[in-house]
C-alpha cells in the first residue's frame, strides 16, 4: 500500500523494494521455519499461541527476544540493505526492529528508518525499541501501549494501518463497480474474506440462508484450497459468487455493504477505509483480541456468539431499509483511515 501511495505521489522519481529477509535471502534458516509453522500453530493451538503471547508481552521478555532476533535476522538484513542500498526503510513486522538497526549500525549506514505497527490495541511489547526515528501507529489505543512500552512521544504518529491509496478516491456508483465484477448490481452485497486462518466461512454462508432478506454473497477462500472446494459445491437459495484468491481487494471491497472475516488489522483497516460494517467470525486469541473491542467500541460492527446472532444481527441492519446498516457504515467510515498509506509515504519522501 505505501509503495502504491510513493509511486503514485512520486512516480519515476522514487524506486521501492518489498522484500521479506526471511524468505528472499539463503541466511535465516532458522526463522524460515518460525514463519513456515506460525499458520499451523495458530490454527491448530490457540490456547498455546495465547498464553506465549501474554507471557511474552512485557519489556523484559521481549528485550530478551530482541536478542535473540538480533542474532537470527542481523545478517540476512545486512544483505538486503547492502544490495538494495536505500535511503530510507520502513518496517512493517515486529520481528525486524531492532534487527534492522543493529544492520545499520554494523554497515555504518545511517537513513530515515519508520515503523509502521499493524494492529489496532493489544500490540505485543516487541514492536517497540528505539532503534526506529518514527512510529506510525493505527489509533490512539496503540500509543497508549506504545508510552507504557518507554517510547518517547515525538517518535509516535497516529496514522492508521496503510491501505491501497484508492480508498482515498470516492465511489461514485457501487452499482456500476458491481457491474464491472460481473455480480448482481442493485442486491445488498456480503463479502467474506477467508483464508488459512480464518475458520467459520463455511458455516456462515450455510447459516445465511436463514435470512429473510434479498442479498447476494461473495465468498474469498484466501487460498485455501480445501475452503474454496467446499464453497463451490454449494447451492444456496441466494447468489453466491466463489473466489479462490483475488488480487482486486479494493474493488470488492468498495463494491460490498458488509464485511465478514476475522479480526486481522489489515483486513479491517481495508473495511473501515471502505466504509463496510464489519462482522468479525473468527479471531487470533491475544494478538487480535483488541482489534475486537476497538471495533465494538467505535460501533462500526459486531462480534455474534453464534450463527443465530449472526442472523439477528444482518436482519436487525437490512429492515427499515437498512436503517441499522447506515448507521454502522457511518461509524466504519470515521472509523477508517483511507490515507494512512499516502501519509506514510510523505513522510518518507
Amino acid at each position: 500500500s505505501v509503495e502504491k501511495a510513493l509511486l503514485k505521489l512520486y512516480g519515476d522519481r522514487v524506486l521501492v523494494e518489498v522484500v521479506n529477509p526471511i524468505t528472499d535471502t539463503d541466511k535465516a534458516l532458522l526463522m524460515k521455519n518460525v514463519e513456515k509453522n506460525y499458520n499451523t500453530g495458530v490454527k491448530n493451538t490457540p490456547g498455546l499461541y495465547k498464553l506465549g503471547y501474554q507471557l511474552s508481552d512485557n519489556r523484559q521478555v521481549s528485550k530478551m527476544m530482541d536478542g535473540a532476533l538480533i542474532l537470527a535476522l542481523t545478517s540476512s538484513l545486512k544483505e538486503v540493505i547492502k544490495n538494495f542500498k536505500p535511503q530510507a526503510i520502513l518496517n512493517t513486522n515486529e520481528m525486524f526492529n531492532s534487527a534492522v538497526g543493529s544492520a545499520l549500525d554494523q554497515l555504518d549506514m545511517h537513513m530515515p528508518y519508520f515503523t509502521v505497527v499493524t494492529d489496532f490495541a493489544d500490540v505485543h511489547a516487541l514492536w517497540f525499541s528505539n532503534e526506529p526515528d518514527v512510529y506510525f501507529l493505527a489509533s490512539d489505543w496503540v500509543r497508549v501501549r506504545a508510552l507504557e512500552n518507554e517510547m518517547k512521544a515525538e517518535k509516535l504518529v497516529v496514522s492508521g494501518i496503510p491501505v491501497d491509496p484508492i480508498y482515498e478516491e470516492p465511489i461514485n456508483s457501487k452499482t456500476r463497480l458491481r457491474r464491472k465484477l460481473r455480480i448482481e448490481p442493485n442486491l445488498p452485497t456480503f463479502l467474506i474474506v477467508g483464508g488459512e486462518r480464518v475458520k467459520n466461512v463455511l458455516e456462515t454462508v450455510e447459516a445465511l440462508e436463514q435470512l429473510e432478506h434479498d442479498f447476494q454473497v461473495v465468498a474469498i477462500a484466501g487460498g485455501n484450497d480445501r475452503l474454496f472446494l467446499d464453497l463451490v459445491k454449494l447451492k444456496p437459495k441466494f447468489p453466491l459468487h466463489v473466489h479462490h484468491f483475488l488480487s482486486n481487494m479494493p474493488e470488492w471491497l468498495r463494491a460490498s455493504d458488509v464485511l465478514i472475516t476475522k479480526a486481522g488489522g489489515l483486513i479491517l483497516s481495508e473495511g473501515l477505509a471502505a466504509g463496510l460494517p464489519i462482522l468479525i467470525i473468527h479471531y487470533l486469541p491475544g494478538q487480535e483480541e483488541g482489534n475486537v473491542r476497538y471495533v465494538l467500541s467505535h460501533q462500526a460492527g459486531a462480534l455474534p456468539a453464534n450463527t443465530g446472532e449472526m442472523i439477528a444481527t444482518l436482519d436487525y441492519w437490512l429492515k427499515d431499509d437498512a436503517k441499522g446498516l447506515k448507521i454502522t457504515a457511518q461509524a466504519a467510515k470515521l472509523l477508517g483511515k483511507p490515507h494512512a498509506a499516502s501519509q506514510v509515504a510523505e513522510a518518507l519522501w
